[in-house]
């Protein structure tokens, strides 16, 4: 069954487009301040709360395995990531980040998770009425 949108829910979803991809190149400052391109921090950002299998991290990124045992082969070069043999299963490798990929891994979530500049705009009681409608739109995606 598909979902029927009205016109102001694809105007709400064109603005936060807008505001968070447009108004700022994240992608560039990730890079800029790790010296890791955007889609290797992608990488080393799902392995922030602990190790993963090279087939699980794969599914996590919608990456092909070939695709993620390139990234993975970089990151480890760069020192950022450990690849060692499973524990219950000799012929998986699992994936965990370095003390220096926690590092990178950390800055990148710090500056993603910086508020958009299109935010400033906004006084106190109307962004407390976006973050209020935008957190119940995404718990009805959740649940």
């Amino acid at each position: 069954m598909t979902q029927s949108y009205s016109a102001d829910a694809y105007r709400a979803h064109a603005a936060m487009q807008k505001l968070v991809l447009n108004q700022r190149d994240v992608r560039t400052a990730v890079t800029e301040a790790t010296g890791v391109s955007f889609t290797r921090t992608r990488a080393l950002r799902r392995l922030v709360h602990g190790p993963l299998r090279m087939s699980e991290l794969a599914a996590r990124l919608g990456w092909d395995k070939p695709y993620t045992t390139i990234v993975i082969d970089d990151l480890e070069q760069r020192g950022l990531v450990t690849r060692n043999v499973a524990p219950d299963d000799r012929r998986a490798k699992v994936v965990e980040l370095t003390e220096q990929g926690q590092a990178v891994a950390q800055t990148a979530l710090q500056i993603l998770a910086e508020p958009a500049p299109g935010l400033a705009k906004l006084n106190a009681e109307e962004l407390a009425v976006v973050a209020e409608l935008l957190e119940k739109a995404a718990a009805d995606e959740e649940g």
